[in-house]
């Protein structure tokens, strides 16, 4: 963390403790100031650690694209800004542990994962989920480790993923949607497990860890822009959980 950020965030900690020593008449006033700097501190974040990738016109349906990496290196939380179902079966793809962009959205190698975001025709809700290798098929993924939650993509609305950074066992991943449960995908102190849409970690096969070399990328794939679209993809290298 650079020189200039450290003082920033020690600057508001010594704020917080000071306010909480107020006169006795000041005291709710204090108190407030103080939950709300305390908040602000919780979801500082050092820029070496987060980066953000633009979704702008230029994008082409289809095409795998890679995201930006932060300078301490591979994201562990990600944000999906402002999507937005503008109808039916549209999809957004993440892949992570990739070393080259991914021709397929199968994973077929150990240490490969992705997240599927979208509106199906069969439900009013959108469908997400998590895949590996081992669930090679549409429904393996959706079925086992995904969700169909009661949130509408109509106006556009944040989702988040976190994915554990075991280097022992396949990760537990995490999924949240704004405004569901109480979670805020903007606030990381609003995202936890009991609010999670989707938290599982019982892949079948416990050994396949999530490839984390600095060699590799994260790419994002739209299935098609008339149907679903997105504005940005704020990466962090701290996992929520």
């Amino acid at each position: 963390m650079k020189l200039t950020h450290k003082l920033t965030l020690l600057f508001c900690l010594l704020l917080v403790g000071s306010l909480s020593i107020g006169c006795p008449g000041e005291s709710n006033d204090n108190n407030n100031t103080s939950l709300g700097l305390l908040a602000l501190a919780a979801n500082y974040e050092d820029p070496n650690t987060v980066c953000e990738k633009t979704i702008d016109e230029t994008y082409t349906s289809g095409s795998y694209t890679a995201l930006c990496k932060p300078n301490a290196g591979n994201g562990n939380f990600f944000r999906f800004e402002n999507l937005k179902a503008l109808g039916d079966n549209g999809y957004m793809y993440f892949f992570l542990g990739y070393k080259t962009a991914p021709t397929t959205t199968t994973p077929t190698l150990t240490g490969q994962y992705i997240f599927v975001v979208g509106k199906s025709v069969s439900s009013p809700n959108p469908y997400a989920w998590f895949r590996n290798k081992d669930y090679g098929n549409y429904q393996g993924g959706q079925m086992d480790a995904g969700a169909n939650p009661t949130v509408s993509l109509a106006n556009g609305n944040d989702v988040c993923i976190s994915i554990g950074n075991s280097t022992t066992t396949a990760p537990t991943v995490h999924f949240w949607a704004t405004g569901v449960n109480g979670a805020d995908c903007r606030v990381r102190g609003s995202l936890n497990n009991d609010n999670a849409v989707i938290k599982y970690s019982a892949w079948p096969d416990a050994s396949n860890v999530l490839a984390t070399t600095d060699a590799l990328s994260a790419y994002f794939r739209i299935s098609n822009t008339t149907l679903l679209t997105a504005t940005k993809v704020h990466v962090s290298t701290r996992p929520i959980l």
